[in-house]
């Protein structure tokens, strides 16, 4: 999965007067401009995560038209479909995180949390309409919903209800018969169910111990014993994700890093006894980031990460170990999310975000290689004309690695006329920020601010050496790299090079943070989006299931600790100039809210400006609509405070 950069909403309509620089630099000539409105950009609603029913005639997907995604259905037709003519299959109070299709066509399932706790309880509801069933019930534990078996009598999933720290893999019925789950894989870790083989016998479950270190084990269900199928206990970290059997079960297919730079697609022998290498079947020089499989086992969907945009390609499988690519379908530059078979496996549907466009539904008939969008959400009447796609741009930084970041920029600037700037960083680290659509960085730029979306060191979608050059001691190389991005935005002509501002989420809350500190003088605002300001307290803090795989990337609380100090912002807040603006839910189970208090009240004591927003029913993030016209409306007043008005230039310092 990718992890998306939080998403900033609301309508500003401050204006703020330039003023002349000192004689050392040239005028300061920015001034607001009128595009999109930030609350009708953040009425936009949007159509993502899809589920095709078996028989490929319904669609079941997310959207937001009530402020939080709730899943939705329509009756796929010769046109896409309009938002009036969908059917609300479900009315909740809460965000639903995923709908899936029974195989059978008899239920949905569903998963949602409360409050953003991210304890996701699983839910089934008729096809057919009618009131959900929670499963679960266990509001304090958290499941991860697997897969459901090919004739959809079973549902596996995982959960960390024996131990908080661990989850184990259970079974049990997916229709209305009385039966208790039970438990099939009981062990320390992370597990996660992947896929059932065809007769229901075996399902392919990951055992995480990081975010870039996996091992394929293959469970039998009716003796609850399990199988490592690639132990690599001296191979240092592997990746393998999105584990598929074969239609003649004789092996997986995989997504797998072992001996190469990039993602790609292997094969695994079951017979073969472990470590069972993977035998691969697709070499490119780029990561595969999503992959699945028709029911029939007879195609492949895949998407190929080219510099953050996605490729969809269509391989027939008939014989694994050869793949053969069908035409490649002609699908608009974007960001794909997910994607589902059809029954019959002759027709996929998938989502495409673009930076100017927002995510709705398509189809693709496997046949003839027709590509029809599905779903017309309310755009809110925005013209996507007026909206930025970006540019990619390459940076050389300190060590002379190459960093690439995506660059938004007004389309109106004047020659001479010099912008504030905006730079978004993403959260992960293992993630990318892609060009999708963004309401805060379509409003920001329509207002006349310049946005730049690096993808810093650390970063996936650039290979196995470049996703670990941030890992541990080396964390703050990638802070590094912001500070290089900072000093090639000044020696653009149309940069005014003292109002920079750095803005991230998650980690990237802690990116902002460990600029504002390392590089004090290259900043102008910043803004900490549930980011990290303490790594010794956020590990002690971290829900349980979370802290080995995060010790995995920081290191670790036994072994680390003056590491995690020395990486820490809240031990140099003393050196902070620029204002700061901080926003956390106090539901958080990833960062504590303690984190963002702890930065508050540092500076708070020292009288330095921040700007601080708690919701009380919120998470890792801000999610209902909302909050984030509260929040985000006061992020775009405060930067157009700090760096949209009169003020004394000071020469660049680098």
């Amino acid at each position: 999965m990718r992890t998306r950069s939080i998403a900033l909403v609301f309508a500003l309509t401050a204006a703020c007067s330039g003023a002349q620089r000192a004689s050392t630099t040239p005028a300061f000539t920015w001034r607001p401009r009128s595009g999109p409105a930030m609350e009708q950009l953040l009425n936009v609603h949007r159509a993502s995560a899809p589920t095709v029913s078996p028989d490929g005639r319904s669609v079941a997907f997310l959207s937001d038209p009530s402020g939080l995604p709730q899943p939705w259905a329509l009756t796929v037709g010769a046109d896409p479909v309009a938002e009036s003519a969908w059917r609300r299959l479900v009315t909740d109070p809460e965000r639903v995180q995923f709908v899936r299709y029974a195989p059978d066509g008899r239920w949905l399932f569903m998963g949602r949390d409360h409050g953003g706790d991210e304890n996701t309880q699983l839910l089934r509801a008729p096809a057919s309409g009618g009131a959900a069933t929670d499963l679960t019930a266990a509001p304090e534990v958290k499941h991860l919903f697997g897969a459901l078996s090919h004739d959809g009598r079973w549902v596996a999933y995982a959960s960390n209800a024996r131990s908080r720290g661990d989850f184990d893999v259970y079974v049990r019925p997916a229709g209305d018969e009385p039966s208790a789950p039970r438990r099939v894989l009981e062990g320390a870790g992370h597990h996660e169910v992947i896929d059932f083989s065809l007769d229901g016998r075996q399902l392919a479950v990951l055992h995480e111990r990081s975010n870039f270190d996996q091992d394929v084990l293959v469970v039998d269900v009716a003796a609850a014993t399990a199988r490592n199928l690639t132990p690599h206990p001296t191979e240092g970290d592997v990746r393998y994700t999105s584990p598929r059997f074969t239609r003649d079960g004789r092996s997986l297919f995989v997504v797998s890093d072992r001996g190469r730079e990039h993602m790609n697609l292997a094969l695994l022998d079951l017979a073969a006894p472990p470590p069972a290498l993977p035998r691969f079947v697709l070499d490119e020089a780029h990561d595969l980031d999503l992959l699945e499989l028709s029911p029939d086992g007879a195609t492949l969907a895949a998407v190929y990460n080219l510099d953050g945009w996605s490729q969809l390609r269509l391989y027939d499988v008939t014989d694994p170990a050869h793949p053969r690519e069908r035409a490649r379908p002609d699908v608009p530059p974007g960001v794909i999310a997910s994607l589902s078979f059809a029954g019959d496996g002759h027709s996929l549907v998938f989502d495409l975000s673009r930076a100017a466009s927002p995510e709705e539904v398509f189809g693709l008939d496997v046949a003839t290689n027709r590509v029809s969008r599905l779903t017309r959400s309310d755009h809110a009447g925005i013209d996507e004309s007026a909206l930025v796609e970006p540019t990619l741009e390459r940076v050389r930084s300190f060590d002379g690695t190459e960093v690439s970041l995506l660059l938004y920029r007004p389309r109106d600037l004047a020659p001479g006329e010099r912008a504030p700037v905006v730079v978004q960083v993403h959260g992960g680290p293992e993630a990318q920020f892609t060009p999708y659509f963004s309401p805060v960085i379509q409003y920001l730029v329509g207002h006349g601010y310049i946005v730049a979306a690096p993808n810093v060191r650390g970063s996936t979608g650039y290979g196995k050496r470049f996703a670990h050059l941030d890992d541990v001691a080396l964390r703050e190389d990638s802070v590094r790299d912001l500070a290089a991005v900072n000093r090639w935005l000044r020696a653009r002509p149309d940069v005014a090079a003292d109002r920079i501002a750095v803005m991230g989420g998650s980690y990237g809350g802690y990116m902002v943070l460990a600029a504002l500190t390392l590089d004090p003088e290259l900043w102008a605002a910043g803004c900490d989006i549930v980011g990290i300001a303490n790594f010794r307290t956020f590990l002690e803090r971290t829900a349980l299931y979370r802290r080995a795989l995060r010790e995995a990337e920081y290191g670790s609380l036994a072994n680390d600790g003056e590491l995690l100090d020395r990486i820490s912002p809240i031990h140099r807040v003393d050196r902070i100039r620029a204002p700061l603006f901080v926003i956390h839910g106090a539901n958080d189970p990833r960062v504590p809210v303690t984190e963002a208090e702890q930065i508050v009240a540092a500076l708070r004591q020292r009288n330095h400006r921040v700007e601080y927003l708690r919701f009380e029913n919120e998470g890792h993030g801000v999610s209902r609509r909302e909050n984030r016209i509260r929040a985000y409306g006061d992020v775009v007043r405060f930067f157009d405070e700090v760096l949209g008005g009169a003020r004394a230039q000071t020469p660049p310092t680098h």
